[in-house]
């Protein structure tokens, strides 16, 4: 494949809330590897509506397949780039159909209602080579006002990051997104599957709406932990729902994250899987929730 980094990024109706002043070895979005395999070229637009190359970035990939974090993240993007600047993510569902057949893909995007305040927007991913859709998503935006605001709970207590030990796991993008458990190790067979993990990029990349979307994928399978082995499972669909502001943003910066998981219920397939993403002074940034196949049957 091309060198992605030489691939042309659309600015087109792009928004950026990442913020802070970072460390020396932070890098600015569209600098990092990150951004880079999240490069777009825009091929066609009419109103509310546009086509978009890009590429599947092999430092994104599980073991063969691309790392569902980086689906959905150049699913906002693509959504994000198209959309009015002032409108903020607010969710976005990521369906998992199948994988693209190579590295070229396609993504259209459309607008399903434009309101006032709240627009509904839709993104296809597909191989450019095999027009069957592999991937869509379904992205709520909106400008954003002040309210009442409050958060039920509080950030898990837990070892601060630099006490805990970064684990190296087989996936490609596990080189791009430091993991540090807080607790037991990811696979200790247990009936309860809470656990929870500090991530961040590496190096540091200043925290922004896409950049949630793809950390929200790095939960460990529940399978795994019941189990105490890896097996084949799949997401099938990933909901993120975003309430970080830009003054949370803005106190993040590059710094570590807590990602708290735990699953309800597995069986005849298919298990839950839900996540609270916070920043290290207990802002909830993402509520999260998946949809995971599997086949193991004890």
């Amino acid at each position: 494949m091309d060198d992605p980094s030489s691939t042309p990024q659309t600015t087109r109706g792009q928004k950026s809330t990442s913020g802070g002043a970072g460390t020396d070895s932070t890098l600015r979005s569209g600098d990092h590897l990150f951004d880079q395999a999240l490069a777009l070229v825009q091929v066609d637009t009419t109103d509310h509506r546009a086509t978009y190359e890009g590429q599947v970035h092999p430092a994104f990939k599980n073991i063969n397949d691309p790392y569902g974090g980086w689906t959905a993240a150049i699913l906002a993007k693509s959504i994000i780039d198209t959309c009015e600047s002032d409108l903020e993510l607010v969710s976005l569902t990521t369906d998992y159909l199948s994988v693209p057949s190579g590295v070229a893909v396609q993504i259209d995007v459309d607008s399903d209602r434009s309101g006032r305040g709240t627009e509904f927007w839709r993104a296809v991913l597909a191989g450019r080579t095999d027009t069957n859709p592999t991937n869509r998503a379904i992205a709520i935006l909106a400008r954003r006002r002040d309210t009442l605001e409050w958060i039920e709970g509080a950030r898990p207590d837990v070892p601060p990051p630099e006490n805990c030990q970064t684990i190296d796991l087989p996936m490609a993008w596990r080189r791009v997104i430091e993991i540090r458990p807080t607790m037991d190790p990811p696979m200790s067979m247990s009936a309860d599957t809470h656990y929870s993990t500090w991530v961040r990029f590496t190096p540091g990349r200043d925290l922004d709406s896409v950049g949630l979307v793809a950390l929200a994928d790095t939960p460990m399978p529940r399978l795994f932990q019941v189990i105490g082995r890896q097996e084949p499972v799949a997401t099938v669909s990933m909901t993120v729902y975003l309430h970080a502001t830009s003054a949370d943003y803005a106190a993040v910066g590059d710094d570590y994250l807590l990602v708290d998981s735990r699953g309800a219920r597995g069986g005849r397939g298919f298990y839950d899987q839900h996540a609270t993403i916070w920043s290290r002074d207990g802002r909830l940034l993402v509520t999260t929730q998946q949809v995971v196949w599997y086949r193991v049957t004890k």
